[in-house]
């Protein structure tokens, strides 16, 4: 893994700033770029960049730590709330998408209508997660300091706060000398650094991820010519849980509510 140069660290924590105007973290990634190498971008630079504006830095921010951008690490908590919110999205999709396979199994029914199913299934899924995105908004941070472009810098921001001039000052230089050292000790003295974790963007993840399971699954289920294919492919979303949640719980709870319903089912059919 090839860390960023320093005019590659430049642009990203430039295109970070820009993301982040209008807040104190403006100044936070200008004061670090301020210590990188201004040339112009890169196509590498460009790649990352585009990368940010699509998934945001929160999604990204490990993979911007492992390369080089320490400042990224202000969104670790968003990111791990945000991979916690697909992770529950996914565990949702692949206990219902494989339930609805041991059902329609269990009746008898065809390939095609476990593919419509699934296809239903993701629709539904995503909907519902859009709706609740819309009727339960993120709460909105509030606080009294000055605008970012009403103040000078991430200096004129901690005095606004109140902060003891000297303080700031050593705050501001500890952080040029060493971001990973002393990034707790600016947070403890302004809160107001850390992004927010429940964003609109954050749950648009949880509508996305229903369909990251079930539709390679209906797909999969056209693809294979035989007449358990379900079995196939349920295995293959028991396989997906582990993966998913590193441990064996989830995928037996997969594999034996799969195989109720599919008893549950069979014994309705044949009464």
């Amino acid at each position: 893994m090839q860390p960023f140069s320093s005019p590659e660290k430049y642009a990203l924590l430039s295109a970070l700033s820009d993301q982040e105007s209008g807040s104190v973290r403006q100044w936070f990634f200008l004061e670090l770029a301020a210590l990188e190498a201004k040339e112009p971008r890169s196509n590498r630079a460009r790649y990352w960049i585009f990368l940010l504006t699509t998934f945001g830095p929160a999604l990204l921010a490990p993979s911007l730590i492992k390369r080089g951008i320490q400042g990224a690490a202000l969104y670790l908590p968003a990111s791990h709330y945000r991979f916690q919110l697909i992770r529950q999205s996914l565990n949702d999709a692949l206990l219902l998408g494989i339930s609805l396979l041991a059902l329609l199994a269990g009746f008898n029914r065809l390939t095609a209508s476990m593919q419509f199913g699934l296809w239903l299934l993701a629709i539904a899924g995503a909907a519902w997660q859009i709706w609740r995105t819309r009727i339960s908004p993120p709460a909105e941070i509030e606080h009294n300091l000055p605008g970012a472009e009403a103040s000078l810098g991430l200096y004129g921001i901690l005095i606004a706060k109140g902060i003891d001039p000297i303080l700031a000052r050593q705050l501001i230089t500890d952080l040029r000398q060493g971001l990973s050292s002393f990034l707790t000790a600016l947070q403890n003295q302004l809160p107001e650094l850390a992004p927010a974790t429940d964003t609109h963007h954050a749950r648009s993840f949880k509508a996305i991820s229903w369909f990251i399971p079930l539709l390679p699954c209906a797909w999969l289920l056209g693809l294979i010519p035989i007449s358990r294919s379900w079995i196939i492919c349920s295995l293959l979303l028991i396989a997906l849980s582990r993966l998913i949640n590193h441990q064996w719980q989830s995928p037996a709870l997969l594999a034996l509510s799969s195989l109720c319903v599919y008893a549950l089912a069979r014994l309705a059919h044949w009464l």
